[in-house]
Order: C-alpha cells, then sequence, then structure tokens
C-alpha cells in the first residue's frame, strides 16, 4: 500500500501525523497537573482586558479542545477535514490572546501552525460530512 503513494501523499501523511501527534499531546500533558498549568497561564492575562473568569475557562477547555484536535487529525479522512479546521481556529484564539499580551514572537509562532494546519486542509481531499 505504502509503495503506491505518491511523495504528496506521503507529505500529507507526515503533516498530519505530525500535526495530530503535536495538537493531542499539547492536551494530554496538562491533564495531570491542570489547575497548577491554568494559574500560572492565566497570571500572564493578568494585564490585558480579558477578565480572570474568561481566560481560566478558556484555558481548561483548551486543553481538552487540543486532545480532541489531535485525535480528529490522527483519525483522519472526514474527521482529519474537522480537526485542521478546528485546529486552525484554535491557532486564531490562541493569537488574539497572545496579541493582546503583546508576545509578538508566540504570535510568530502560532502564524506558522496556522499555514500548517491550512495547507493540510488545503491539500486533504474535498470531502462533504
Amino acid at each position: 500500500m505504502y509503495n503506491s503513494l505518491t511523495n504528496g501523499q506521503l507529505a500529507a501523511l507526515v503533516l498530519r501525523i505530525g500535526l495530530g501527534v503535536n495538537m493531542l499531546l499539547h492536551g494530554a500533558v496538562r491533564v495531570p497537573n491542570l489547575s497548577t498549568i491554568v494559574e500560572k497561564m492565566a497570571a500572564g492575562f493578568n494585564d490585558t482586558i480579558l477578565p480572570p473568569l474568561v481566560t481560566k475557562s478558556f484555558l481548561y477547555g483548551l486543553t481538552f479542545i487540543e486532545i480532541l484536535v489531535g485525535l480528529l487529525i490522527l483519525v483522519g479522512g472526514p474527521f482529519g477535514r474537522w480537526g485542521y479546521f478546528a485546529g486552525g481556529m484554535v491557532m486564531t484564539a490562541l493569537m488574539f490572546g497572545s496579541s493582546l499580551k503583546m508576545d509578538w514572537d508566540t504570535v510568530a509562532t502560532q502564524v506558522v501552525y496556522l499555514i500548517a494546519f491550512y495547507l493540510a486542509l488545503n491539500h486533504t481531499p474535498n470531502q462533504r460530512s
């Protein structure tokens, strides 16, 4: 089977596995110490317009959204399509928060992720489901 894949298909597979594992583990490694991690990350938003309740709620939810996005991408097919889309939306939300903090280095990294999600989604066969 793998001998019949084109270079483009293999490249898409590498991107899918890489993004899927990255997103899955971004969330999964936080679960054991979630409260501590959320408190530490939320403290970075104290000088922004975001209320602490909004920030902490988002950060708690983010962990599980990242796990879900990673799983969707790894499963692939129509699930991967929506995983890439959701991953792009997650990066957009993260860029919003990082921009409020004026953390431009982090925003730049998030833009790279956004481009990766765009490329992966753009090279996923069109499937409506």
